[in-house]
């Protein structure tokens, strides 16, 4: 549990497994309480929630007594929002925990990953963030029991609909010199000459480059702590009317491969080593697929006519399928729903990256 106080001040407080059941009923979230005989004790270990160097702990003589009334002068909610620099600097650091504010801009598939040794369901999901308009990844446990229904994907098929032709087609002007557009088509082959990642900023995404001989982010302006491998492969496309070049990134790779560029990238390590040229066989398998491409436009592709287009999503060919089909068809995906807090989404949860 998290508490405040008037002045603001927070702090952690727990209550051990035998004695849960006993204080459980007893406390409801927003709620204001009398505490007393409690035990107070250093704040050590990783994963605070709070900057206290103290934490509260819950005995057998704990008294707890509910305020009636209202108290105006303790807030309803509290938090220690980091910015940018601060999420950067804690990196694979799980010391504290991070409150964030930002835009969701992405909500990623449901992954099972080991914790300790137990299958954990969790789901990655993308914030921006207004102060530096620049993304962070975050990694989110699958523990609320709601369930919506997911139309997020079914509004973004339907919108904007183009088929290679048409989009090649397109011509710039004031009104598509940034545009978004979805596209049906099959991944006929891959052009592998520029490979198939690039080593990238872990916070910002953007491509390192070697300058003096040390690693430099030109986006956060600073050598960035961590480097990892990330997506850019060159695919080619077609459909009915014709063919084209698409350019998948992380957001969308992942997605049809289930595996991050880091992980495929140790585990082709020793071949890569004897041909840097050799495409991993998880890329591979993605030839001859049919996926619906959300591609992201600008004044690259419509006024120089470029061919290069940026796919910014690969939504489920489920979907066309069923939107293209004239009988009534029982709804099959769901997606949990999570908990979002004022006009922007703020989630307290640990960073990783």
């Amino acid at each position: 549990m998290i508490l405040v106080e008037k002045e603001e001040t927070l702090i952690h407080a727990s209550i051990r497994k035998n004695l849960a059941q006993t204080y459980r009923p007893q406390l409801i979230e927003g709620s204001i309480y009398t505490i007393t005989n409690f035990l107070v004790e250093e704040n050590k270990g990783n994963y605070r929630p709070v900057h206290n160097k103290f934490k509260i702990l819950f005995n057998s003589a704990t008294s707890i007594s509910k305020f009636s009334g209202i108290d105006h002068s303790i807030p309803q909610s509290q938090f220690e929002f980091a910015d940018y620099g601060t999420i950067a600097s804690r990196c694979y650091d799980n010391t504290y925990l991070s409150d964030v504010i930002g835009i969701l801009d992405y909500i990623g598939a449901i992954e099972e990953i080991k914790t300790r040794g137990r299958p954990t369901k969790i789901r990655n999901i993308q914030l921006l963030l207004e102060e530096l308009n620049t993304t962070i990844d975050v990694n989110v446990k699958e523990i609320l029991p709601k369930r919506l229904l997911k139309v997020q994907d079914e509004e973004l098929a339907s919108q904007n609909k183009k088929t290679v032709a048409e989009i090649k087609n397109l011509e710039w002007n004031s009104e598509t010199k940034d545009l978004m557009v979805t596209c049906n088509a099959k991944i006929i082959n891959i052009n592998n000459k520029y490979g198939w990642y690039y080593v990238a900023c872990l916070i910002c995404k953007t491509k390192v480059k070697q300058v003096k001989g040390v690693l430099w982010c030109e986006r956060c302006k600073n050598e960035p702590k961590f480097a990892v491998p990330s997506y850019r492969i060159q695919v080619e496309v077609q459909d009915e009317t014709g063919s084209t070049t698409f350019i998948l990134f992380d957001k969308g790779v992942e997605k049809i491969i289930s595996k991050t560029a880091k992980e495929l990238a140790e585990m082709q390590e020793e071949i890569l080593k004897l041909d840097e040229n050799i495409l991993p066989k998880e890329i591979q398998k993605i030839i001859g697929n049919k996926y619906l491409f959300q591609l992201h436009l600008d004044e690259y592709n419509l006024k120089y006519g470029k061919e290069d287009y940026t796919v910014s999503k690969i939504l489920d060919m489920e979907i066309s399928h069923k939107q293209n089909d004239s009988c009534k068809v029982e709804e099959h995906q769901v997606t949990e729903a999570y908990l979002l807090h004022l006009g922007y989404y703020m989630i307290q949860t640990l960073v990783y990256t």
